[in-house]
């Protein structure tokens, strides 16, 4: 059974890096939703567990790729058909949540503000620049003056770090 590496799956994905973009691109997704989708490809090949030989490695990227590219695509439509909804979002807009709910969300937030904390300087810098300050990765690669795979190595290693710390600090 073939399983890939931080390494190898980094290589994969540079190797062919410009066109899983293009194959990205042609199905109405901006770059930095195709960088975002190359990011959630690595975690998937570093995660697999396929049950039988990958003899095409090229081939299995693709199939994530494109799976992933449906996901984002179902995940826009269910959004859309959320907000069309108007009454649905003036109830929404009426509950407010209960203490309970807020000091659990209060807590959610001290553990990840931990969790942050703990990252390397450059790689936090780059999750909060793209996470909080709403930053593309052009953005980040011209400010910090960093590859395009590097700004995605820092986003990788944030998220798995914090998802990690957050199931360690918050057993529920």
């Amino acid at each position: 059974m073939y399983i890939f590496s931080p390494v190898t799956a980094s290589q994969l994905i540079q190797q062919h890096y410009d066109e899983l973009v293009s194959f990205l691109m042609q199905r109405n997704h901006c770059h930095d939703v195709a960088a975002d989708i190359l990011q959630d490809a690595y975690i998937r090949l570093v995660n697999a567990r396929p049950e039988s030989e990958i003899k095409n490695p090229r081939a299995f990227l693709y199939k994530i790729v494109s799976n992933l590219a449906i996901d984002y695509h179902r995940s826009i439509n269910r959004r859309q058909t959320r907000h069309a909804d108007e009454t649905e979002l003036v109830e929404l807009a009426a509950q407010s949540p209960t203490l309970e709910q807020h000091v659990y969300t209060q807590e959610q937030l001290v553990f990840l503000r931990q969790a942050i904390s703990e990252l390397p300087p450059k790689c936090r810098q780059v999750f909060i620049m793209h996470k909080f300050r709403y930053y593309p990765y052009s953005k980040i690669m011209q400010e910090m003056n960093i590859s395009e795979s590097t700004v995605l190595k820092h986003m990788v290693k944030a998220m798995q770090y914090c998802r990690q710390r957050m199931a360690e600090l918050d057993p529920e």
